[in-house]
């Protein structure tokens, strides 16, 4: 495994909020491959065996560019897609030249960092841009044009031909360099300073029952910016022996209800249809709005929550505290915004904020603003832009912009 055989590549993998990252070893002066992706990408990879480049064609004002989309087929239609964009510098070199090898290395990491499987893959081009000796470029970088790459190639992707499809590189799994079926038990203090945490947790790539992993994913998401003191799991209400929210987070002027909803990571979920996902993603939406408007109602109307936390009861005082009600599902689709912005007029009234995320979208919030003042300030700032707006925005484009201004001040 990667992470054990090179420790020091861990930090590099750690600072990346998700994608293609190519590292070179000493040893053979090759590239090997580390896909940072979500559970679900890394387990179609493995039940296909495969996944697949698109070297995308772009047109800009010096010339003809390139920008590079890995599909991982849990439906053959509608993959699931990682987007990254190639710039005239070492990650987008380095990924062009990996693409030029008949194999390499390909290790794959999730959002925590824990590398779930690693192969030896085969690669075959039978007609990318590259396979053909087609001229381009890459692109200086400049914060402002990176939006604007995201979005063509996403257009292109989604507007993408058979023969497009034909002349994909495909990556083909083949020797494992690790086992694949691995059950991770974690009993680092560090990680379970929360309550509720029962000192340990385990996790493992396919997933009958999500619960369980999923909230403990959104506490080690939030642990990023809030300490184990801050954090609660499951907490219980004393008053009815029910479960108040799946996770709360406050400090001395919030507080942070939210509702985790999940679908299993299987073979089989994944091979759903786009339809039946639809489905699951409104049931998942509907219940967690159902379950946030019952937690924030509950908190407006008392000045304490008496809750129990592991057998251990507690008082909270809340004050003057705004809540911000979270809720964090599976998947959510793009072109229903309409009904997402519904959810958030729903909510009004019943908390100061309300924030509807799929979990990719979570993790990349609590990835960027990793303060507990800054994450709060950027739920809010986005739920009011919403609601202000009328009109849903993508969270991938608010925190993109997010990234930009920063990188634009440097």
């Amino acid at each position: 495994m990667l992470s054990i055989l090179h420790p020091n590549i861990l930090p590099s993998v750690r600072d990346l909020p998700s994608g293609l990252l190519p590292a070179r070893m000493r040893e053979t002066g090759k590239l090997v491959l580390i896909v940072k992706v979500p559970k679900e990408y890394i387990l179609a990879a493995r039940v296909r065996g495969s996944f697949s480049f698109y070297l995308a064609p772009l047109p800009s004002t010096s010339g003809l560019t390139v920008a590079l989309a890995t599909a991982f087929f849990d439906d053959c239609d509608e993959p699931l897609v990682l987007r990254t964009p190639l710039f005239n510098e070492p990650l987008g070199n380095e990924l062009l030249e990996l693409l030029t090898y008949d194999e390499f290395e390909v290790y794959f990491f999730d959002e925590h960092c824990r590398e779930w499987m690693s192969h030896r893959a085969s690669v075959h081009d039978q007609g990318s841009l590259l396979a053909r000796g087609a001229e381009f470029g890459l692109l200086t970088y400049q914060p402002q044009i990176l939006n604007n790459i995201y979005e063509a190639l996403e257009t292109w992707f989604g507007h993408r031909t058979a023969e497009d499809d034909a002349n994909a590189i495909a990556v083909v799994l083949e020797e494992e360099l690790s086992p694949s079926d691995i059950f991770i038990l974690d009993a680092r203090r560090e990680d379970h300073d929360y309550y509720g945490s029962g000192g340990f947790s385990h996790s493992t790539l396919e997933r009958e029952n999500p619960g369980y992993f999923q909230e403990r994913d959104i506490v080690a998401c939030l642990k990023r910016a809030f300490g184990g003191e801050q954090l609660a799991l499951n907490p219980m209400r004393r008053d009815n022996g029910k479960e108040f929210v799946d996770v709360l987070a406050l400090n001395q002027t919030h507080l942070l209800l939210v509702q985790a909803k999940d679908s299993p990571n299987t073979e089989a979920s994944l091979s759903r249809t786009i339809d039946r996902k639809r489905r699951t993603s409104h049931s998942q939406i509907e219940k967690g709005v159902k379950q946030a408007k019952g937690a924030a109602t509950l908190v407006r109307e008392h000045s304490s929550l008496a809750l129990t936390i592991d057998k251990e009861d507690f008082e909270i005082d809340v004050g003057d505290r705004k809540v911000i009600s979270l809720v964090v599902v599976q998947e959510m689709f793009t072109d229903e915004g309409i009904s997402f912005v519904a959810r958030y007029r729903e909510m009004e009234g019943s908390c100061d904020a309300f924030v509807l995320l799929d979990y990719a979208a979570f993790n990349s919030f609590c990835h960027e603003f990793p303060d507990e003042h800054r994450l709060l300030h950027a739920l809010t700032d986005y739920s009011e832009k919403i609601v202000v707006g009328g009109s849903w925005i993508d969270p991938r484009t608010y925190v993109l912009e997010f990234i930009q201004d920063r990188l634009s001040k440097l």
